[in-house]
């Protein structure tokens, strides 16, 4: 195939969709020294939310784990100290993504007693996370969560100044930290710093701040189809990653994780099922649960459809020319994240752990696999004369065009089907 290059349009503009950005709050925890020793992340809809205002704390929980981790990533949110996190007591039943060294789980005030929720705080705590007990009262109904407990959160607004040395001395006899919270001037601090507390958060000390990032879409339906093959035993990390490569901002989203998951250690990736060999199937388990629970629907089924139609053209294309399909396939659904992320591709790729022949062939079409999908697009666009201009006979890129159509057809029927498959517990 002969080197020449066309330049060709990404994707169609009707396809093209808008990624939201997304917002995350960050309160720091300091020490009596009013050193930052932790951030807890509250949720946030939108950059001017002076509070957390949602109706559904599980699908708001997931979304903070989703966002800290994946959206706008750790590396910004808080480099060295450890994230609080809310959970409820349906998400104390799904396992933390974050790394259990960086994540403390925070149980919300209103999360019961009771046998499941000891279990699952047991549990927790057996992966390594660290637990602390929000808006804490003390009582003997509580003493089960207190055994494991690593930090209690006392409300200043909530507990009388004269009570609060009290609940202090009670917890001494645990092995707890004690934080002062909703400290609001500097009498409080000093008084709370006084009678024993170890750390302290409230509007005095520093309100929360608002972080940004860009969502990264899902549709609902791959993520019901990725968390349904997750929970069967007998699926292998390959048909694992086969889910995954039905959709581009699936792939987007895995090999994100995969590049926080191994951060520093500077290895790329190959393909999906790389990348869930050396996650684990748990580990994507827990993805797809959050991304379930978070609600996310802004990748719309249309735009699945067309990614998979144009994934599949190459795929044929680069199978006649005995190139590597598995690449051509994963290089024409990325070719399209342009149209959900509403950025530059360029800009979409740069953090993603993808070989530089890979990346290049994506974005300048070098290299045979670059050939393919500039064809592709041409077809796509309707200059058929200019699929020829890399040495592909239009012919193929027709038949590769319609077999696509009628693939990306049967595919999407598959998708609906597994999304409403019974899981194998």
């Amino acid at each position: 195939m002969p080197a020449s290059l066309t330049e060709r349009t990404e994707t169609p503009a009707h396809i093209r969709v808008t990624a939201p950005e997304c917002f995350l709050g960050r309160q720091p925890i300091y020490d009596g020294d009013r050193e930052i020793r932790a951030y807890e992340l509250l949720y946030r809809r939108n950059v001017s939310d002076p509070a957390a205002w949602f109706s559904n704390g599980d699908q708001a929980s997931a979304e903070v784990q989703l966002k800290a981790f994946l959206e706008i990533g750790l590396a910004k949110v808080s480099p060295e100290q450890p994230v609080f996190l809310n959970h409820t007591a349906s998400l104390l039943a799904v396992d933390p993504i974050l790394p259990p060294d960086r994540a403390v789980i925070e149980v919300l005030e209103d999360v019961p007693v009771n046998v499941e929720t000891i279990a699952s705080l047991a549990r927790i705590k057996g992966l390594g996370y660290r637990i602390a007990l929000d808006d804490f009262v003390c009582s003997d109904a509580y003493v089960p969560f207190l055994r494991l407990a690593d930090y209690v959160k006392l409300d200043l607004r909530s507990i009388p100044a004269a009570e609060l040395g009290a609940q202090v001395e009670l917890l001494k006899g645990f092995r707890v930290q004690i934080v002062a919270e909703k400290v609001e001037s500097e009498e409080e601090f000093r008084n709370a710093r006084s009678l024993g507390c170890d750390l302290f958060q409230g509007y005095y000390l520093r309100k929360p701040e608002i972080l940004r990032g860009r969502r990264i879409p899902a549709n609902r339906l791959s993520a019901l189809s990725l968390l349904v093959e997750c929970m069967d035993p007998d699926q292998s990390a390959a048909s694992i990653a086969t889910v995954v490569e039905r959709d581009a901002a699936m792939i987007y989203g895995l090999l994100r994780l995969a590049n926080s998951a191994m951060y520093g250690r500077h290895e790329r990736i190959q393909s999906p099922f790389h990348a869930v060999a050396l996650l684990g199937t748990e580990q994507v388990f827990r993805w797809a649960s959050l991304l379930v629970l978070a609600g996310y629907n802004d990748c719309p089924i249309g735009y699945l459809g067309f990614a998979l139609q144009r994934a599949r053209a190459c795929e044929i294309i680069a199978q006649s020319y005995n190139l590597q399909v598995p690449l051509a396939y994963m290089m024409g659904l990325l070719s399209t994240l342009d149209a959900v992320l509403n950025a530059p591709l360029a800009d979409i790729l740069r953090p993603l752990p993808l070989e530089e022949p890979f990346q290049r062939a994506i974005l300048r079409r070098e290299g045979e696999l670059g050939a393919v999908l500039d064809a592709v697009l041409a077809y796509e666009a309707g200059d058929f004369e200019g699929a020829a201009h890399r040495g592909i006979p239009v012919q193929r890129v027709q038949n590769a065009f319609w077999e696509a159509v009628e693939y990306s057809a049967a595919m999407m029927t598959d998708l609906k089907v597994a999304a409403h498959r019974p899981a194998t517990s």
